[in-house]
């Protein structure tokens, strides 16, 4: 009878530490990185709200739209991957960039992106004007000039491994002002910029594409 006993003791013991943990942990999980804002209650707009909205860009079919968790040192970021399609040409890269950058702070749920917005394009393989879209958030102020490698060549031409048409940019979104390295990639300016995160959202620009000869 007391073996029995001590047998149901020690099972309830450990049934209980095993809730225990699962408690600390899950709370571990709920509080990682509460120095970051996340999941805001007002303000901007979802995701759900935004894919909405970029499934309505025309001529562009937006693949990846989303922020992401905290890495091991804490950082979060924004990434898009855009393909443009078949007879279409993006008539505004500048207009895009800032869209997209605008459009990734203003998103409520999930974290606050504190590194970078990745925009990656496949622009396809167009006959002469491929698309810089480094330059383009150089012209639209997001990157300062000369921070990052351009895709197009000083003459104009596409750099050989570029020849399809793909570039992509970091548009920086660090706020430590003490760092040099932040400071020249453009991060403190373009947090001022935003603003308060969630940011408010931005209006799809006219005019962003347009049918090649149309």
């Amino acid at each position: 009878m007391h073996g029995a006993r001590r047998h149901r003791q020690a099972g309830v013991t450990a049934a209980l530490l095993t809730v225990v943990l699962t408690v600390v942990l899950a709370g571990c999980s709920l509080t990682a990185y509460p120095e970051i804002p996340r999941d805001a209650d007002s303000g901007g707009q979802t995701q759900v709200q935004l894919d909405e909205t970029l499934a309505g860009l025309s001529g562009l079919q937006v693949t990846h739209a989303a922020g992401s968790n905290p890495n091991a040192k804490g950082n979060t970021g924004y990434g898009f991957d855009l393909e443009l399609d078949p007879g279409y040409q993006i008539v505004d890269a500048p207009g895009l960039v800032t869209f997209l950058v605008e459009s990734a702070w203003s998103v409520r749920d999930g974290y606050l992106p504190n590194t970078t917005v990745e925009i990656r394009l496949d622009a396809g393989p167009l006959p002469s004007d491929k698309i810089d879209i480094v330059g383009a958030a150089e012209e639209s102020g997001w990157v300062p000039v000369g921070s990052q490698s351009h895709r197009i060549g000083e003459d104009g031409g596409s750099m050989p491994e570029y020849d399809n048409g793909y570039s992509s940019v970091s548009v920086w979104l660090d706020s430590d002002s003490t760092s040099a390295t932040v400071l020249k990639r453009g991060g403190v300016a373009n947090r001022d910029r935003l603003g308060e995160w969630p940011g408010v959202v931005p209006e799809v620009p006219e005019g962003l594409t347009a049918l090649i000869g149309g």
